[in-house]
């Protein structure tokens, strides 16, 4: 692993320490918005991941959905893209599926990932051009690879629910669509876990209409190097920054963005 890599899985680990020691503890939940909610755990653990990553490479700018400090993601410095807790509905419900999430960027593109689901003690990671990774304590690195499924009415297709009321109605009738003509869907409330899921082969695709770029930039270098695809739900080339979001293992993405068919 590249320095940028070993410092993003550190921060992540340190991060998610933060977070399992303060799950059963009476927490803080503020609103920043419509469904939107931040608990103290959230700035505790970004806290965390600051005080590795600012210290080791000082001239790095950061993007944190939490922190104050915010940059751009196409411009020549090296960015770090920050998720301290994703799935913080799920977290101050203690339903136990979040992770963290780490992403290094430049000139647009994810030149390394992690994300960390510290209840599991499972950390995917990946590297631009170099593969995707899981790695779980006490065992070997094993290579993400995305499932081989063809058949769409086999599939396990993972849905996102926005918080805008308007997408939230679109989201409503797609699903509608998706829930026809797959095996069946998940909603999980984590988006960077999800996306992890979907290079690991766990699930077959994944849809959501509203991403942050700290929600997606790590997921999305992981479904690319595990040989999975991801595009608008309307089929057109993804960027980093773009909100609405498919991605698949590859071979179902024709049959996913057109099911979608977004109106």
């Amino acid at each position: 692993m590249t320095d940028y890599l070993n410092a993003a899985a550190e921060a992540a680990e340190a991060a998610g320490e933060v977070l399992r020691r303060a799950y059963s503890l009476p927490r803080e939940v503020s609103l920043k918005g419509p469904r939107d909610i931040v608990t103290d755990a959230d700035l505790a653990a970004e806290r965390a991941i600051l005080d590795i990553l600012t210290a080791r490479f000082p001239e790095h700018a950061i993007l944190s959905e939490e922190g104050k400090a915010k940059a751009g993601l196409a411009g020549d410095v090296l960015t770090w893209v920050i998720d301290p807790l994703d799935g913080t509905s799920n977290y101050a419900h203690r339903f136990p599926y979040c992770a963290v999430s780490i992403a290094l960027v430049q000139r647009g593109q994810v030149l390394a990932g992690v994300v960390y689901d510290f209840f599991r003690g499972e950390r995917f990671q990946a590297e631009k051009g170099h593969g995707a990774f899981r790695h779980l304590a006490g065992r070997p690195a094993e290579p993400l690879q995305v499932s081989s499924r063809t058949d769409f009415a086999t599939a396990l297709v993972g849905v996102g629910w926005p918080r805008d009321p308007a997408a939230r109605q679109t989201t409503l009738r797609s699903v509608e669509r998706l829930g026809a003509a797959c095996h069946t869907l998940r909603s999980l409330g984590t988006a960077a876990l999800e996306l992890a899921e979907v290079a690991a082969g766990g699930l077959d695709g994944y849809y959501h209409l509203t991403l942050q770029p700290w929600d997606v930039a790590a997921g999305a270098l992981l479904i690319q190097e595990a040989g999975g695809q991801i595009s608008t739900p309307a089929g057109e080339p993804w960027r980093l920054g773009s909100p609405a979001t498919a991605a698949s293992n590859g071979l179902l993405h024709p049959t996913l963005v057109r099911t979608l068919a977004l109106d």
